[in-house]
């Protein structure tokens, strides 16, 4: 369900916003901050060609999550070439906050803030802005497609639920401006290679919006390792840390 409305929202920085310092700055405190819950690097590929990195950091906030990261892509005139995206989720894994702003490309600004029941959506784009609002239900996600770590929300209802096959969801995807509907459609056991070694995980095959989405977690600790969009060509794979 949403609607248009007519409430301006200033551009803000994102880091700040968050309550969060870049990715990097993060990572660097993982050692000594009790509050990093992950972090990490994937490299986007497509057609099977090295295009893009995507660094990211997730820390707790008091009873909040927060995650960062910062995407560069590699591509046309068209492409979304560098970007920086943040969230913040409330204590039950509910969306409170949400932006997404390139840094070199097309410029696209989107910042989705929960009010009450709704979420709302405010896009500035080269052809204007734009204001929309969704209702903020529990089976409401936000995440853009190809970007890795936007699935952390995804992957920790997936590994809570008894049958994941029977969750009923719906993604925002912000870039968009829309909401489509997610489910899994099968999963099972497999083995990736991280460098020199071996990782179990779990393969969900997604339909998202109707795209099919390969989404591999890790069985130890749930960890990201991997998402494709097989139609699209396009796949992110967490490379390992220095």
């Amino acid at each position: 369900m949403r609607r248009m409305c007519g409430v301006r929202m200033a551009g803000v920085v994102l880091w700040a916003v968050c309550g969060l310092g870049s990715p990097e700055s993060v990572a660097a405190q993982q050692d000594r901050d009790d509050g990093q819950l992950g972090g990490g690097t994937f490299e986007h590929s497509v057609n099977g060609g090295f295009a893009g990195t995507e660094t990211f950091a997730v820390r707790r906030r008091g009873n909040d999550v927060v995650a960062v990261g910062r995407v560069t892509r590699e591509g046309g005139p068209e492409a979304l070439r560098a970007l920086e995206v943040g969230v913040r989720l409330d204590g039950s894994g509910r969306p409170v906050r949400y932006e997404l702003h390139t840094r070199e490309g097309p410029a696209l600004h989107v910042v989705v803030n929960r009010t009450g029941s709704r979420l709302r959506v405010t896009t500035t784009a080269e052809d204007g802005e734009r204001f929309t609002e969704f209702l903020a239900t529990e089976r409401l996600l936000i995440l853009e497609q190809e970007i890795a770590h936007d699935y952390y929300s995804l992957a920790r209802l997936l590994r809570a639920a008894p049958d994941p096959r029977s969750l009923d969801l719906e993604v925002l995807i912000p870039s968009e401006g829309r909401t489509v509907p997610l489910r899994v459609r099968g999963l099972s056991r497999d083995t990736l290679a991280l460098q020199d070694a071996s990782v179990s995980a779990t393969r969900y095959e997604l339909s998202v919006g109707g795209d099919e989405t390969l989404l591999w977690i890790a069985s130890a600790d749930g960890r990201i390792m991997r998402v494709a969009i097989p139609e699209r060509r396009w796949e992110a794979s967490r490379v390992a840390q220095p």
